[in-house]
């Protein structure tokens, strides 16, 4: 057997064996779309803390590549090691994604819908794997309005249907909304989003159709000397109050909406507002209340509400300032966890 050469046995010598494969980085990571701003500054504010960031829009899904460990603690998002310790997923819209390939017919339909649900599976992993997962789970508006008036929080009488004109009686009042009972956007081509907002209605006009047409939430109408958005974010609230002239308001006429921010919300909004994010389990949401008599009537909570749209209205960035910090002591909380172990 030939002897081996003192240099070449260094070959064998595991005390020479160096690793420097790079370590995945802890970060917070952001599932959200590309015309999502409102992260924008709180991304900013993380880095400057010393938090670092990653992002995966659902508009760049065809072009991502991703690897999760086998032991499920770390990922490789186009060739950056990262080992998420909070994944927020805001506006994760899989309707935005495409193949980036020219295929049509069948065949590339079949591919987009194989990849919308490929991600969907993906997202679900990698929320599962971060120390934290922020989610836009939600139960639909009627389950929102039940749990309210379980918690003693007053809530509007709403009938979710197919044939609004067969729920006129439901109703006392002569005006109602008519509201989608899922999203306000469908998006039937990538990129291109279509408005369904609500609408007020005087209740006679709930005309019958030939035949059924999609469920809509019919809604009696509130009246109200006041609309309040009331942001929760891990315990803080920041309150502004909204004037506009129809609901559709926020995106048909954005310029046209008062906003004043509060420096905290009536007891009442608050204690319901706790109340709520506490039965929903939720770290971050946007609730709609009015007020009705001074009493406060719960609409319903978003769990991606935006926020900038009110901050630039009043100037102020309180809700930014939140998120950031909520994120930030998230991210600490599970980095020092890490270490632990």
């Amino acid at each position: 057997m030939p002897e081996v050469s003192p240099f070449l046995a260094q070959l064998d010598d595991p005390a020479r064996v160096f690793d420097v494969r790079p370590e995945p980085e802890p970060c917070v990571l952001l599932l959200s779309r590309a015309c999502d701003t409102d992260p924008d500054p709180v991304l900013r504010l993380l880095a400057g803390a010393g938090v670092r960031t990653a992002r995966l829009n659902a508009e760049e899904l065809a072009t991502t590549s991703l690897t999760i460990a086998a032991d499920g603690c770390s990922v490789v998002l186009n060739g950056r090691p990262l080992a998420p310790t909070v994944t927020w997923i805001r506006h994760f819209a899989l309707a935005a994604a495409t193949t980036g390939s020219a295929t049509t017919g069948s065949a590339g339909t079949a591919r987009s819908a194989f990849l919308r649900d490929s991600w969907q599976a993906a997202a679900g992993q990698l929320a599962a794997l971060s120390g934290t997962a922020i989610r836009p789970d939600r139960p639909g508006v009627l389950s929102q309005l039940q749990l309210a008036r379980r918690h003693g929080v007053a809530a509007p009488r709403t009938v979710l249907t197919t044939d609004p004109h067969l729920v006129r009686d439901a109703f006392d009042g002569p005006r109602v909304v008519v509201k989608a009972a899922h999203h306000h956007f469908v998006e039937p081509v990538p990129g291109r989003l279509h408005g369904i907002f609500p609408t007020v209605l005087d209740r006679a006009a709930l005309t019958g159709a030939p035949r059924p047409g999609p469920p809509v939430l019919v809604q009696e109408y509130v009246e109200h000397e006041a609309e309040l958005r009331v942001y929760f974010v891990a315990g803080r609230l920041h309150a502004f109050e909204v004037g506009k002239a129809d609901p559709a308001a926020p995106w048909t006429a954005p310029d046209r909406i008062a906003v004043r921010a509060l420096p905290s919300p009536p007891p009442e909004v608050a204690a319901a507002t706790r109340t709520l994010a506490a039965a929903l389990d939720l770290r971050y949401g946007a609730f709609d209340f009015l007020l009705s008599a001074g009493t406060p009537v719960f609409l319903e909570v978003n769990p991606d509400g935006d926020w900038r749209w009110a901050e630039r209205r009043t100037g102020a960035t309180p809700v930014t300032a939140a998120v950031a910090a909520m994120l930030a002591t998230l991210h600490r909380a599970a980095v020092r966890g890490g270490e632990g172990r």
